[in-house]
């Protein structure tokens, strides 16, 4: 491999293209959020009887994206990491095209799964590609790097989209503009990496591990969003559970898994290679990742929960507080996800001086700090306060992103590099599907506990609002103590964190 990385003059500079790629294709995870409106009045769909059709424009590029890591990251030990790279960019261009001419939601829909299958694989493969570019020893600033892009990316998407549409009021613009932009990082991004030998791993491919774990995630990414449809009401008015098909997916998933794992200690040609939890530090970081997701995603979920609910609940006659409500969660929830993406880099630059385990559990101590500070959130907590503790969450979560990743990737063979590198993403987000169910399934029916045990409460009465505010804030709070329990959990994996196991 060192040869290879000698070809390359300016490995920085392929890296610095590398990334304008990703963050094109992590813009378009959240970019949607600010045009689904837009979207529904467009192509004739009625919020009140396809809103759940019209959340697969955002829930099908999040399965695709997952599902898309799963087989590509293989897929590029076996035909190349640079040949792989160029077909997943050329994917999403083509789905971007799709996307922006589509006539109607099932088109766009369509449209949205095929850039994903792109979008999802280029993040795996770049952290692959750099250990095409860079020796070991400078792995993890590298893949700090492509950390701190990829979060910047998803950061930044809903407010690319809000500032579009203001500007131009046309949703179908935000795709179209992917095609030049993307073909010109085509380009760019060959030219970066013409210099890098195409190393490909031997064998077939595993046909029926990609089958699998693809059921798989699809079964538990249904049957887990299923818990969003606790807060509907039947005709009579009454809350309703998870629907029917909820936990037999959950269930069939875990059977799935299991059988993805029994397929791939026998392959000769495994899609992931299992070897690699045999490695303490491997390991550990694959479970301080997960637990990292989870974490991540109570923050992302519940920061907009609140400040919505307490904006609508308190200004009620205001026309504009929806698109006030925005604006504030956009910038605050900024303060995390702007400080992960600029602390990643430091946290590369850590573990290549100090190895894995010290800025890992450097990140997770204040990160855990930081989520009980958020846990004590009230009807009036400010908005300065809640900037200061979620920085402090983005400080410990940032710290955490690089040292996960080299422990794994360093711990995988040259020709596994692409597959282990996809484990690193799909495990986080992985984490994150669990937190967003935690979420529902714990929030809807602890807040319908607290409104019905408040019911001979006087504040209800004499001030409904703040009475429904309360309720809001101790929901999320309780929340919140989800992630500071799994920073918690995550502090013993980490401290088996070390290069050599």
């Amino acid at each position: 491999m060192q040869d290879s990385r000698s070809q390359v003059k300016n490995p920085n500079v392929a890296l610095a293209l590398i990334g304008l790629a990703i963050f094109m294709g992590a813009t378009d995870l959240t970019v949607v959020t600010a045009i689904l409106p837009k979207v529904m009045v467009d192509l004739d769909v009625s919020i009140d009887t396809d809103l759940n059709h019209a959340a697969w424009v955002i829930t099908g590029y999040l399965l695709a994206y997952t599902i898309s890591m799963t087989f590509m990251g293989r897929l590029s030990d076996m035909i190349g990491r640079r040949t792989t790279y160029l077909l997943c960019l050329l994917i999403f261009i083509v789905g971007s095209g799709a996307a922006a001419a589509a006539p109607t939601l099932n088109a766009l829909i369509a449209g949205r799964i095929v850039q994903a299958l792109g979008a999802g694989a280029m993040v795996p493969i770049s952290m692959a590609l750099v250990g095409d570019l860079f020796p070991p020893q400078r792995r993890a600033p590298a893949l700090g790097f492509i950390g701190a892009v990829d979060t910047a990316g998803w950061m930044l998407g809903h407010l690319y989209g809000g500032v579009l549409m203001r500007a131009f009021d046309d949703w179908r613009l935000l795709f179209w503009l992917n095609i030049p932009m993307g073909m010109v990082a085509l380009g760019l991004t060959w030219w970066a990496l013409r210099r890098v030998p195409q190393s490909r791993a031997g064998g077939s491919f595993d046909w029926a591990g990609a089958l699998l774990i693809t059921g798989s995630l699809t079964a538990l990414n249904i049957g887990l969003a299923a818990g969003g449809e606790m807060g509907a009401t039947n005709f009579y008015g009454e809350r309703i559970g998870p629907p029917p098909y909820a936990l037999p997916l959950v269930i069939g998933a875990l059977f799935l898994l299991a059988a993805f794992v029994w397929v791939e200690r026998r392959a000769c040609n495994p899609l992931l290679d299992l070897g690699l939890f045999r490695h303490r530090a491997a390991a550990a970081a694959c479970v301080v990742n997960t637990l990292v997701g989870f974490a991540l995603a109570l923050a992302l979920a519940n920061v907009p929960l609140f400040i919505n609910t307490r904006l609508a609940l308190f200004n009620m006659t205001d026309p504009d507080i929806l698109r006030i409500g925005a604006w504030d969660s956009g910038w605050i929830l900024s303060a995390l996800t702007l400080t992960m993406a600029l602390t990643a880099v430091p946290g590369g630059r850590l573990a290549s001086r100090f190895r894995e385990r010290l800025p890992t559990v450097a990140g997770l101590l204040p990160a855990l700090v930081g989520y009980l500070l958020l846990s004590t959130w009230q009807a009036d907590t400010g908005y300065p306060v809640m900037v200061a503790e979620l920085i402090l969450v983005g400080i410990g979560l940032g710290l955490v992103i690089s040292p996960v990743a080299t422990s794994v990737i360093n711990t995988a063979a040259d020709d596994h590099r692409g597959s282990a590198s996809a484990l690193v993403i799909i495990l986080r987000l992985v984490g994150m599907t669990l937190g967003v169910a935690v979420l529902t399934l714990w929030g809807v029916q602890r807040q319908e506990v607290l409104r019905a045990a408040g019911a001979t409460d006087p504040l209800a009465a004499g001030d409904p609002a703040l009475f429904l505010v309360n309720v809001a804030a101790q929901v999320v709070g309780e929340t919140f103590l989800f992630g500071a329990l799994a920073c918690l959990l995550a502090l013993p994996a980490a401290l088996l964190m070390a290069r050599k196991a």
